[in-house]
């Protein structure tokens, strides 16, 4: 830094003025603050870094595959004595192309055991929500079932009902 020099006229004595040395110690604790921070932020980033294998960023699933069953299921279910009808429109909803393959491979199972399952319903448990629910995952699980037992897992993440009338 720069220093002042002051000269005493009186004495004749020559003093060196020190400028600066608070500001020079708060600078320096500035610095290593900083540095320190750039340290710290440095070690964080490498150690919580994503798996180097994954390119540095997390793999994303793939899209859904929406494929739709052709025709819509029509079944009869009883209700208040009477035999009434009942018309579901599905939907699958998968990750994998091969799964539809085999949902198209085995579709006639597929459609019987999905029917068996609509007729031994109610009126009665279809017109609730709650019996909605329940049957549509039951249907999820007969399907997964017979994808199962082909590829060895479920392949099937979800069904939805695009149609539902009861008669």
């Amino acid at each position: 830094m720069i220093e002042e020099e002051e000269l005493d006229l009186d004495s004749g004595k020559h003093r060196v003025k020190a400028k600066g040395g608070l500001r020079k110690w708060l600078l320096i604790g500035l610095v290593l603050l900083l540095a320190g921070g750039g340290v710290v932020g440095g070690a964080f980033y490498f150690l919580l870094e994503a798996d180097p294998s994954e390119g540095g960023q997390a793999a994303k699933p793939p899209p859904l595959i929406y494929h739709e069953l052709q025709p819509e299921l029509l079944g009869n279910i009883e209700g208040a004595g009477r035999v009434r009808f009942v018309q579901v429109g599905v939907v699958l909803a998968t990750r994998d192309r091969a799964v539809l393959e085999v949902v198209n491979q085995h579709m006639p199972v597929i459609r019987n055991d999905l029917l068996m399952l609509l007729s031994s319903k109610t009126y009665d448990v279809l017109i609730t929500t709650e019996g909605k629910e329940q049957t549509r995952q039951e249907m999820l699980e007969a399907i997964r079932a017979v994808v199962r037992a082909h590829t060895g897992e479920p392949g099937i993440e979800s069904i939805y009902f695009t149609a539902f009338v009861m008669q």
